[in-house]
């Protein structure tokens, strides 16, 4: 859009700018005068974790915890949320007695749902909470209209915050608590329940402890096969020892040292008892130690030779029967303790054959036993690592700076100066949208331009006068902007006849009040002026005025002639303009529409123009009745009068519209009650106004 018509708008459009402007900027500064003073103070909050409580949990050896209780990365959106629950600003509204416009205690969304702009015009406590940028601290803002009230709030809330915080922690390490408990009574039914299997495996089973009974077994196994072993030897000794003694006494025809050998032998004597001496240590050895110890050895060593020497002495000195049958029961006795070591032999053997079943049936019970009695056990650790937590548990809200009581002749609000800045900017860019919206939805016919874009030639642009000045050029000077467009117009129609002289004219408008019958009668008199005999004829029979303009009685004119009542030529008056005559439309009919469209009202005209060299004639508005379209078939030509900023494009366009169905084309229009100030325009207009008023002088 071009400057130049930008200009216009605004110019057009002052007073609509300059109203809104003056509202608003006024507005804003008397209502900074008359709205409460509201104030506001902060108070200064830290989201920091317990390092003592870190250091002494990571010192005990409890690190896991250590990171629990000092949380993780700080999320200051959530901490400002939570900052402003129901359970927060409830407490702190019952306490400070905060209360609403109707005498009830606010809500916590009423507390904290206000917005800045709101809380100023209507008064009433408001918090806010921010985060200090690139830092661990948030902001609590407080407003209120006492500065004491606002800085309670504040710290207030400050310190219900940071209590709520250490609750909701010590909650938590609560619930976790009450879990571990709940997993630990189950986990000792099944530890308990573990341990009943393997007592009722090992009453069953008769056994206390497996691997100890199995080396237990195993050793007995050893030492039974290596005194089976020696049992074997012995038995193959005495056999052999009994059949050389058989032998000896079949061959020597002795079988007993007689008593008297002894005598003279002393030493069958010492070797018996040597031999004696040995077994009897042998005996006790064994009570004491295995066959295979080497003092056990040893002695049946000493045994052996005792006992291979006495029978060399025996030999010799032809033992007695006595020792054969020794030998004997020495034999028996041997074989009869190798039946007992075999059936040891099987008895072990047959135990250690069902060892591999009863150990893995025990290391089920046991692998069992273990998992739970190790689940029991990292319980109990995590009960007491959440019980040590808990004990330590604090606050990771803490107050780094209180709100400080606002000074009372320093209110946040309202400012003066800035409202008043703000209220002229506003107004300024209020007015002027509203100037811009205004022209816009305004779709009045303007300027002559927009007739020239309707399709229309323009005659002439009739300037607006002052409603106590005379609406008739004839009491005008001939000079003045409003006769010399009456003059231009009366030219245009020259020019737009040419080929065809114009007789008889005929003037009308899309709607009432467009100052048609002004134009019919000041056309009159510009052509007057040029000496021609010109006719002004009233046709308009709905709503007559020319007779007004003109003073004169309206009871005789055009519906007498009709109605054949008078004749033309009494019915015309001459006026006091040279060359103008007048015709009124004379008594309103009770059917205007058909004596318009009359076959007389058409002779009428036609011989009217026959007798003046132009007749113009007032008619109903095209868009009000249907005369003036009958009227301008009567016609030579036809002239549309619009109001500056009155008719709109709509109402011009159904005018053209049905004067273009009914076949008639006007020659032109009048743009009437133009502002000469509107663009270029203006200065036209003042140049001659200037110029006719210094020529005046």
């Amino acid at each position: 859009m071009e400057l130049r018509k930008l200009w216009e708008i605004v110019w057009h459009r002052k007073w609509i700018i300059a109203q809104a402007f003056l509202i608003i900027s006024l507005t804003a500064i008397i209502g900074s005068f008359l709205i409460t003073p509201m104030y506001e103070t902060s108070a200064k909050v830290l989201i920091k974790t317990s390092d003592t409580a870190s250091s002494l949990l990571s010192s005990i050896g409890l690190e896991d915890f250590s990171r629990l209780i000092t949380g993780s990365e700080t999320d200051t959106e959530t901490y400002i949320a939570l900052a402003t629950l129901e359970s927060v600003l409830n407490p702190i509204i019952s306490k400070l007695q905060l209360r609403s416009s109707d005498g009830n205690l606010m809500k916590p969304s009423e507390l904290r749902g206000s917005s800045i702009i709101l809380s100023t015009i209507l008064p009433k406590p408001y918090v806010e909470i921010t985060q200090v940028e690139d830092t661990d601290l948030f902001e609590i803002k407080a407003r209120s209209s006492d500065p004491e009230e606002a800085a309670m709030i504040a710290n207030t809330l400050a310190e219900a915050y940071t209590e709520e915080n250490l609750k909701q922690r010590k909650e938590e390490y609560s619930r976790a608590r009450m879990f571990i408990e709940n997993q630990i009574k189950v986990v000792k039914v099944d530890y308990l329940h573990a341990l009943e299997e393997i007592k009722e495996f090992r009453i069953r089973e008769e056994t206390v402890d497996l691997g100890k009974e199995t080396k237990v077994a195993i050793d007995k196994m050893a030492e039974l096969m290596k005194e089976k072993e020696d049992n074997i030897i012995d038995i193959s000794e005495t056999r052999a020892k009994t059949e050389t003694l058989k032998t000896q006494l079949g061959k020597q025809s002795e079988t007993v040292v007689s008593s008297s050998a002894i005598s003279e032998n002393p030493q069958i004597e010492v070797l018996k008892k040597t031999l004696s001496d040995l077994e009897l240590q042998l005996a006790g050895a064994l009570t004491e130690k295995r066959p295979g110890h080497p003092d056990v050895v040893a002695l049946k060593q000493k045994i052996k030779r005792a006992k291979t020497e006495l029978r060399a002495e025996m030999d010799i000195f032809r033992e007695s029967s006595e020792d054969l049958q020794k030998l004997e029961r020495e034999l028996a006795a041997l074989e009869a303790h190798l039946k007992g070591v075999s059936a040891d032999i099987d008895k072990y053997l047959s135990m250690l054959y069902t060892i591999p079943d009863k150990a893995f049936a025990q290391s089920q019970l046991e692998l069992n036993l273990s998992v739970n009695q190790d689940l029991y056990s990292s319980l109990l650790e995590y009960l007491y690592q959440v019980g040590i937590a808990e004990a330590m548990t604090l606050s990771e809200i803490r107050l780094a700076e209180p709100a400080e009581v606002p000074d009372i002749d320093k209110p946040k609000s309202p400012s003066i100066a800035l409202n008043g800045i703000m209220g002229t900017f506003l107004g300024l860019m209020f007015g002027f949208g509203l100037g811009f919206l205004v022209d816009y939805l305004d779709d009045t016919i303007k300027t002559p331009d927009e007739i020239k874009e309707q399709g229309l030639t323009l005659l002439g642009t009739v300037p607006k006068f002052r409603r106590r000045e005379s609406p008739l050029i004839s009491q005008r000077d001939p000079k003045e902007p409003v006769s010399e467009s009456y003059r231009t117009i009366r030219n245009s129609l020259k020019f737009a006849s040419l080929d065809k002289p114009i007789n008889s004219l005929l003037i009308t408008s899309s709607i009432e009040g467009e100052g048609k019958t002004t134009t019919v009668v000041n056309l009159g008199i510009s052509i007057s002026r040029e000496g021609k005999e010109v006719l002004i004829m009233d046709t308009d029979l709905r709503r007559p005025a020319i007779h007004e303009l003109f003073g004169e009685s309206n009871s005789v004119g055009v519906t007498t002639i009709l109605a054949e009542e008078a004749r033309p030529g009494d019915a015309i008056k001459e006026t006091d303009i040279k060359g103008l005559s007048l015709l009124t439309s004379g008594p309103v009919p009770p059917d205007p529409g058909r004596m318009v469209e009359s076959t007389k009202m058409r002779q009428l005209i036609r011989d009217l123009a026959q007798q003046y060299d132009v007749v113009l004639l007032d008619s109903p508005p095209v868009l009000v009745a249907n005369d003036a379209i009958v009227l301008a078939g009567c016609v030579d030509s036809s002239i549309l009068v619009l109001e500056s900023e009155k008719v709109t494009r709509r109402a011009f366009s159904q005018a053209q519209e049905l004067l273009k169905g009914a076949n008639i084309q006007p020659v032109g229009a009048i743009l009437n009650k133009f502002k000469i100030e509107r663009g270029g325009y203006y200065y036209y207009y003042y140049y001659k106004g200037g110029y006719y008023k210094d020529k005046k002088k």
